[in-house]
């Protein structure tokens, strides 16, 4: 990624820009606010600014290289515990759903649920991203999770859950999952800055894996030794404790304020516009469309693949939380190396090929341990995909729009729902096995046919 020094989204000073900001004309930077990040950079002989490359491979060293920012720890754990809550959220919804109705359909709902107000609401979280400040936009979604989760906790451990009442819990997890995607992504450009964006996202990327293994593993261990409804009164702990996390966290310098904009309608306009413009954005955004119709649709069905390996519900929690154990290894691996050999555009692709290779061995292993280890390569790729795919749109966007091409990432994420339901009717007719196998393979002639015609996501190191 580089930035041209004519470039308007670049002025004299970089003020407000949120990128590195060029040195005044034959003067020291001294006085105006710049920092030792001007030294950063160089001019290139095309006249492109770029990070300096010995500096910028010593700013990528380190695993937990962005934990070192003042205050990033704390909007770390906070998004650790948000990633346990929704996951653990969607594998209970499902094995609830599977129990009370036995309908593969019914259970892919679930996940339709969840995912449905990233496609309908994304770009307008977006916009709230831009206009509002963000910590306070994850805050609130936050606690108005708590009596949800402790209303679902109360109707499972009275007896009196049906199945329909899932869907509209799902839902409202689901609109704070898009509130919190679209700010807590910008908010983390914001903490640590363009250097370290790249091994920041890496480490979300671990704590949305690890998130996953853990909150899968503890929702199947606490169904099966205490209750499903304990379970989710444990996710609402978890809403408030990732809500104090966030207390005292630092406002980062140039980060949005609340404030009057011209038009909301305007803003949603100028962000589609904007994003169709970015050929890189649009190319990042293809391959996120493939992955969310074609490989996280199978999420809802692993309760169902599991009951056909003989597990029980924590044989089933350990399987959900297989991809994540691969996903976690190889997000540590994108945290530590930044991938410039090979370049970040080819990492993300090869992740999204990798993870659907891994599904189609899934959908087809006869044995439970051959399905776990299928579902952990399949994460390994995962990872590549997850822990680029915030990075490369961040660092691709302007300052101004950065919240809402996140906006149109999560629309890109939210055709999930379509692909489930798809699936869903498909394995209801035919067989899961079926559905799953189909679905992967069309999803790698589909990465394939839109990385040939992608050379902008080619081409992005």
């Amino acid at each position: 990624m580089t930035l041209s020094a004519s470039d308007p989204r670049t002025n004299q000073h970089g003020a407000g820009t949120g990128r590195t900001p060029l040195p005044p004309p034959g003067g020291s930077p001294r006085g105006v606010g710049y920092d030792s990040a001007v030294a950063r950079i160089r001019i290139a002989r095309d006249g492109t600014v770029q990070p300096h490359a010995r500096l910028q491979r010593a700013e990528a060293t380190g695993v937990f290289a962005a934990l070192a920012v003042p205050g990033y720890a704390r909007l770390w754990v906070s998004g650790w515990l948000w990633n346990l809550t929704r996951w653990m959220a969607v594998f209970l919804g499902s094995y609830l759903v599977n129990r009370l109705s036995g309908s593969p359909l019914l259970v892919q709902l679930v996940g339709a649920a969840f995912f449905a107000p990233m496609f309908f609401g994304g770009i307008l979280g977006g916009v709230i991203s831009d206009r509002f400040d963000r910590r306070r936009t994850i805050m609130t979604q936050l606690a108005a999770l708590v009596p949800v989760a402790l209303l679902m906790a109360a109707l499972v451990i009275g007896g009196a859950v049906r199945v329909w009442m899932v869907y509209p819990f799902m839902l409202a997890v689901g609109i704070g999952g898009v509130l919190d995607m679209t700010s807590r992504r910008a908010l983390v450009f914001d903490l640590v800055g363009a250097e370290r964006v790249t091994n920041a996202m890496a480490l979300e990327a671990m704590a949305q894996t690890g998130g996953t293994m853990i909150g899968t593993l503890l929702g199947g261990a606490i169904t099966n030794v205490v209750g499903i409804g304990y379970a989710f009164l444990l996710i609402a702990l978890a809403y408030a404790a990732a809500w104090l996390a966030l207390l005292g966290l630092p406002r980062p310098a140039g980060a949005t304020t609340s404030g009057a904009r011209p038009s909301l309608r305007r803003d949603v306009v100028a962000g589609l516009a904007y994003v169709r413009r970015e050929p890189a954005i649009i190319g990042i955004l293809g391959v996120t469309v493939f992955m969310n119709l074609c490989y996280f649709t199978y999420l809802p069905l692993v309760p169902v693949f599991a009951e056909r390996l003989g597990a029980n519900a924590f044989w089933a929690g350990a399987l959900a939380s297989a991809a994540g154990c691969g996903a976690l290894v190889g997000s540590m691996l994108v945290a530590a190396f930044v991938p410039e050999r090979i370049g970040r555009g080819w990492t993300y692709i090869a992740g999204a090929g990798l993870a659907m290779s891994g599904l189609l061995g899934f959908a087809f292993a006869p044995w439970y341990p051959l399905a776990w280890v299928a579902l952990a390569v399949a994460g390994l790729g995962q990872a590549g995909f997850a822990s680029l795919q915030g990075a490369l749109i961040l660092l691709a966007a302007q300052a101004d729009m950065r919240g809402r091409a996140m906006g149109v990432l999560s629309m890109a994420i939210g055709v999930l729902p379509f692909g489930m339901v798809l699936l869903g009717l498909t394995a209801q007719v035919t067989d899961p096995t079926v559905a799953v196998s189909v679905s992967a393979l069309l999803g790698l002639a589909g990465l394939l046919g839109w990385t040939a015609r992608a050379p902008a996501l080619r081409a992005i190191r």
